[in-house]
């Protein structure tokens, strides 16, 4: 499992930042502007071959936009 805690943005609610649950919270994710969202498998968010999910295995963390679900 590739386990990160998720942080969302206060102000932009569809922007998020992961961080690998073993690694330290980047300083700029400040209780002023961030919340704590919940700690979740990133592969659930993404396919496994996807440029995100490799990168989510040898980053500190990353931030991304979650897209808007489908109406239909």
């Amino acid at each position: 499992m590739l386990i990160y805690n998720l942080f969302r943005h206060k102000d932009e609610v569809d922007l998020y930042c992961a961080v690998p649950e073993d690694r330290p919270v980047p300083e700029f994710l400040t209780a002023d502007d961030w919340e704590y969202a919940r700690a979740l498998d990133i592969r659930t968010l993404f396919d496994a071959d996807t440029p995100a999910n490799r990168s989510a295995k040898d980053g500190d963390f990353f931030l991304f936009h979650r897209r808007p679900q489908a109406v239909g």
